[in-house]
This record gives C-alpha cells, sequence and structure tokens, in this order.
C-alpha cells in the first residue's frame, strides 16, 4: 500500500538526541505540534510521534503517559496499517508512568491550565517551569495506581501484597527515583523522578533490561526502508535532554507540590561510573579505536564514541565521577574529583555555560554539604582533584566565588549555587603571535593498539605533570582572558589574565621523554569538578542562557557609566528567556562550534600516522627539525621488512 502523504518532509526534521522534540515542532500525519496534555505515541521505527487522535486504530484504556508498549505508523508498516500492542508493565514502569501522570495533574492544577494550553506544547519547551514534584506511597502513588491499575498494570495481576512490591520498587530504583531525603532513603519516603523532563518520556524509558517480563519477544511486519526514517540531530541544548542529580536533602513538607528549582531538561538514563575503568596503568590513557582497512598499515583509527558532539568525556574523568548518558552532567559522592570536555581548544575565543543542578551548599549537620569548582584545564590537570588545584588549571569556587589557581584562592566574584547558571568565556591568541620563531609540527601520538576487555583500544602515554610546575615556577605565558556572565547578562569580570601555554615545559626528568611534543590533545579543556553530591550540567552551545556579548573583551575595557551597576551574582532564573547574539557579529565561538574542527584534525592525524608508518616500512625516518624524511641505511630498511612481514604472518 501508498504511503500515506505527508504535509512536510520528516528527512528535514531537526531531532535532539532522544527524537522526542525537534526543532520545526511538526509530528505526526498532520505536521502539528505535540502537547504534554495529549497522549502521543512513538513509532519504532521512524521515531516520529502520532497524536493518539489521528490514528485509524482504537487504543484501549490510555492515560497521557504510558510507555509499556509497541507502535508502528502506516509509512513503516508495508501494509500500510498502524499496529499497537501493550506490552507487560514492570514495576519499574508501572511507578514511573504513575508519577509522570501525577506531576503532569499537579504541575496543571498549579499553573490553573486549560484544555489546549500552548504552555504545553514542545514549542514553548523553553519556557514552562521545571516538573520537580515529591510523591510518597502510601498517599499518593498507590492509590493512584489502584485507582488506574488496568491502564498500568498491563498483563499484571493484582496480588494480595503488590503495594509492598510497589515500595521496594520506588526503594531499589536509586537510577529513576530520587528521595527527598537520600540519607534517610525509605520505601515510605517522599519521591521524584530524577528526570524530570516530561518530554523525555517514551516507549520502554522506564524499562529494567534485566526485567524478564519486560523483555517478551514482540514481532512487527517488516518494515519498509524509506527517505521518512532519515532525521537530523539538533544541536540545541535546550531540546537535548541532560541528566539532574538526586536533588537537595533540604527539608521540605510541601510533598506532590513543585518547588522552584530551576533544573534543565534531563534524561531518563541513570548516571554511570567514568572511565569505564579504562585509567588501569599509571601514565596511560585508553581510548576506543575500531579497525580500518584504509590504513593497511597501522590498521586501526580512533574510534568517536556516542554521543557525537562536545561533552564530558568518560576516559579523561576520575573513576569517582558519575556521567550521565548524554555525557553533559556529573556527580560524585566523594572528595573533589574532576572531568573534562572531550574537545580543547588551542586558540581564539570560546565561550561555555554551567548550570548547578547541586552546589554552594554550606555546613549540613556538622558535615560539608555539596560543592562544584568550574574553569578551565590542561591535559596534565590532576583528575582527582578539582578545578584551580595546580597550575594545570583555572577555577572558581561556588561557596565563596573566589577564583583559584595553584590552590590559592583570591577574592573574585559573587556566590553561586544550586539552580544558578555560570558562563565561562575564554581568549587565546595564536602561538604564533606569543611565541614568533614557533613552527607548526606535525603531531606526534605514541599510542598502542591492544584489546581491552575485549574491545579495540589504543593505549597512549599520558602527559606528566612537570617539577617546574610543582614548584610553581614559571613556564612560558599566553594572554588569556576568562569571565562569568549573570542573569541580567552582565560580566562578573576578568578571573585571570596571563595564563600558561598549553605546550608541555620539559624539566631534567622529561627532558629526553617524546612526550614534551604535541600529540594533538593539547590545549585547554572545558573542566568542572564536584564535591560530596556536587553536580553540574555543561552547555556547551550552540544556544545559551546567558550568552556574553558580541564583543566580551571590548566590554570589559568599557567605563562603568554612572548609572551602571555593580555585577550581580550569577544566578538564573527559570522564567529568563534564552538570549541569542547575531553570529554575524560576535567575536566569540560557542564549544560545540569546535567539535568538527577537533573530528577533522584528529583524522589528519590518523592520516599523518598511516604515511609515516608507511614511509619508516619503506626505511625512511621522521626528522623534525628538517621537517623531512631522511633515508635509512640499506641494512636498516632490509631489517624493517623482515619485521613488517614477521608481523603480518603472525596476524594471519
Amino acid at each position: 500500500m501508498e504511503q500515506q502523504k505527508l504535509l512536510y518532509d520528516p528527512a528535514n526534521l531537526i531531532w535532539n538526541p532522544l527524537h522526542t522534540i525537534n526543532e520545526q515542532h511538526q509530528y505526526c500525519y498532520c505536521g502539528k505540534d505535540r502537547s504534554l496534555m495529549e497522549l502521543a505515541l512513538q513509532c519504532k521505527d521512524c521515531r516520529n510521534w502520532f497524536h493518539a487522535s489521528c490514528l485509524d486504530i482504537s487504543l484501549g484504556p490510555v492515560m497521557t503517559f504510558i510507555t509499556n508498549y509497541k507502535f508502528q505508523c502506516k509509512n513503516c508498516n508495508e501494509n500500510g496499517k498502524e499496529i499497537f500492542k501493550r506490552t507487560t508493565a514492570g514495576w519499574k514502569e508501572i511507578v514511573g508512568s504513575s508519577i509522570a501522570n501525577l506531576i503532569l495533574q499537579n504541575h496543571m492544577q498549579e499553573y490553573v491550565a486549560t484544555s489546549g494550553d500552548k504552555r504545553y506544547f514542545s514549542a514553548n519547551v523553553q519556557n514552562i517551569k521545571p516538573f520537580t514534584y515529591y510523591f510518597n506511597k502510601k498517599d499518593h502513588i498507590i492509590p493512584f495506581v489502584d485507582k488506574n491499575w488496568s491502564i498500568l498494570c498491563t498483563e499484571r495481576s493484582r496480588t494480595p501484597t503488590w503495594w509492598a512490591t510497589l515500595g521496594s520498587c520506588l526503594y531499589t530504583n536509586k537510577d529513576t527515583f530520587a528521595a527527598r531525603d537520600e540519607k534517610n532513603r525509605s520505601a515510605a519516603s517522599d519521591f521524584c523522578l530524577i528526570n524530570p523532563n516530561l518530554w523525555d518520556i517514551r516507549s520502554e524509558s522506564f524499562t529494567d533490561p534485566n526485567d524478564v517480563t519486560t523483555t517478551q519477544k514482540f514481532t512487527f511486519t517488516k518494515s519498509k526502508t524509506t527517505g521518512y526514517r532519515t532525521a537530523k540531530r539538533s544541536q540545541n541544548p535546550l531540546l537535548t535532554p541532560v541528566k539532574i542529580s538526586t536533588p537537595d536533602n533540604n527539608n521540605n513538607n510541601n510533598v506532590g507540590i513543585g518547588n522552584n528549582n530551576n533544573h534543565h531538561n534531563n534524561s531518563a538514563a541513570a548516571f554511570v561510573q567514568s572511565g569505564e575503568q579504562r585509567n588501569l596503568r599509571n601514565g596511560f590513557r585508553y581510548i576506543p579505536c575500531q579497525k580500518d582497512d584504509l590504513f593497511p598499515i597501522i590498521g586501526y583509527r580512533n574510534s568517536e564514541q556516542f554521543p557525537y558532539g562536545v561533552r564530558l568525556s568518560k576516559e579523561d574523568a576520575s573513576l569517582s565521577v558519575y556521567i550521565s548518558a548524554d555525557q553533559l552532567t556529573a556527580t560524585t559522592e566523594k572528595g573533589f574529583r574532576m572531568a573534562r570536555a572531550n574537545c580543547s581548544v588551542r586558540e581564539g575565543k570560546w565561550f561555555y555555560e554551567v548550570y548547578v543542578v547541586r552546589g554552594g551548599e554550606g555546613q549540613i549537620r556538622g558535615k560539608d554539604g555539596a560543592h562544584v569548582r568550574i574553569g578551565w584545564a590542561r591535559r596534565e590537570g590532576n583528575r582527582n582533584a578539582p578545578v584551580g588545584f595546580d597550575g594545570y588549571s583555572y577555577g572558581i569556587r561556588d561557596l565563596t566565588g573566589q577564583k583559584v589557581h595553584q590552590s590559592r584562592p583570591k577574592s573574585f566574584g559573587e556566590p553561586f549555587k544550586t539552580g544558578d547558571t555560570i558562563g565561562l568565556f575564554i581568549s587565546l591568541p595564536p602561538l604564533e603571535k606569543v611565541y614568533p620563531d614557533y613552527k607548526v609540527k606535525s603531531a606526534k601520538r605514541h599510542r598502542t593498539a591492544i584489546t581491552l576487555k575485549g574491545s579495540p583500544a589504543f593505549e597512549y602515554k599520558d602527559y606528566k605533570p612537570t617539577k617546574q610546575m610543582d614548584d610553581l615556577l614559571n613556564p612560558p605565558i599566553k594572554k588569556k582572558f576568562e569571565s562569568s556572565s549573570s542573569s541580567s547578562n552582565l560580566c562578573q569580570g576578568v578571573a585571570f589574565e596571563d595564563l600558561y601555554s598549553f605546550l608541555p615545559c620539559p624539566d631534567e626528568f622529561t627532558r629526553k621523554d617524546e612526550l614534551t611534543d604535541d600529540d594533538g590533545t593539547l590545549g585547554y579543556y572545558p573542566a568542572i569538578s564536584m564535591y560530596g553530591g556536587g553536580t553540574c550540567t555543561v552547555n556547551f552551545g550552540p544556544y545559551f542562557r546567558y550568552p556574553p556579548p558580541a564583543d566580551p573583551e571590548a566590554e570589559i575595557k568599557l567605563p562603568p557609566t554612572p548609572s551602571s551597576t555593580p555585577p550581580s551574582p550569577v544566578v538564573a532564573t527559570s522564567a529568563a528567556p534564552t538570549v541569542t547574539v547575531a553570529k554575524e557579529t560576535r567575536t566569540w565561538r560557542p564549544m560545540s562550534a569546535r567539535y568538527k574542527e577537533f573530528i577533522a584534525e584528529d583524522i589528519v592525524y590518523d592520516v599523518i600516522d598511516e604515511i609515516e608508518s608507511w614511509a619508516r616500512w619503506l626505511g625512511y625516518e621522521r626528522v623534525d627539525t628538517k621537517k623531512s624524511l631522511t633515508a635509512a641505511t640499506t641494512t636498516d630498511r632490509k631489517k624493517k621488512r623482515k619485521i613488517v612481514k614477521e608481523s603480518n604472518l603472525d596476524e594471519d
């Protein structure tokens, strides 16, 4: 049968990573926007969303949020018919869906919403307040499930102790449900969804992969391969789901009533431990790679991992840091631990934002609360310490607003805490401007392809801190400027000037070490560090809540006018609109723009590695001083060819 003609081209839609919202706000056969107030189903193939009112089939008893279903639209079914099937509901799905529906009910009551309220359409997702509500088992969840058993508990029998199973589900699933007081967490606690963003709720979003009741076999008619399934990924972070940590444990008796914390959108995926146990040996780091026949000599190349784009790097974070599935949010339960982005900057003007999910807490019951420090760090920066701990990083403290470098705090700006948004700007001149005699060299990467836990990975020698930096001596410097922007879009001022160059500074221990060369990863990285439950969400752009002016450096140099006010605290309000700065006029770039450049550089380095390996196989050696390859002796050349042949035989 022919496909149903759509009023728009699905291939031109730009989606967020979870495929729940697109920037054009066109969905379904009708091409209209979707609302949280109406049930919409996601097709398992094209992943588009379809209004329940636009479907030809009967869905049976349903409610606004259900997750235990399988749906296939007309255009993905070769028979041209819609298919809808409810799957067995796991307790995690039952409880999660119940809380989601309760959240919507409370939110609509609080804001006196009426049918068709435009605030609940995806086009207004940036303006709606967060959905953070708490519910307890006895007063809210059990009565709701009992009343809607046939809708929520598909193919599940009602046992005499089902309410106890529900309580156990709330207590044990810390990746999905957060207690108001985590230290005294129990089945009777007040709970909210760790991810309060209702737009992220989709088919099987609460599914436990280990729950056999939710992994039953279910087969659809074979899908047709059409252009209908093609879509682009959005780079708008306001449409991109990110992870939220456990809410702070302040006493709040408003059960079932939303608080005013300004949480960003968040994904339903749980935090996972960073590093993936790849930081196994001191002085080495491990990066995923893959075999590529286009590189017959080196055999392997770097493999970029999902999610694609500038993000926090699991491989470049302390093992005590926990990072969300979209790798934009991080937290830790221990002392200060650092996570860095996967892309560095070497020159130019760059900007990113940090949203403090939890931080800036003072003493709680005689113990230190959650804290964060944010800033920029080099590759050598200590990952098991806060930003600003050594000479390789520059940070800002939350509780005091002080700037910190080499563990020396100095007065700078206003304190910041949970719910605040901080912007960080950096300006780095080209190396050739700072060092007129500097000549760009090809990156020299010291890496070996190995098998790590069943997967191919490159083992790199990591950069080492030098004694000069430990002794706080003065290595070369390059000009740098950093500032933060507040809710009123006022710069907080220059935090640091004359940063140390990102080039390694060899000492008596590293002078002969080849790692004093640039391997392509040097530069300044966006960095965040957390303490005792502190949690941050990074926004690398291109859209920011409080972007800097078109030319921040010029703005800083302007003398204050008599009517001007001092910089306000770095605070973001939930009602504040997203501000945009014309791309044509701004002198800075969002960190998100660095990603494609960084990947392109990495590809070029892979090609260079292949060419140099091929040249060495022919008997040539690299000489950087002459920027050329010089021939080796005939004996050495024959010896190297013999080694390569034997190596190839071993692989066969």
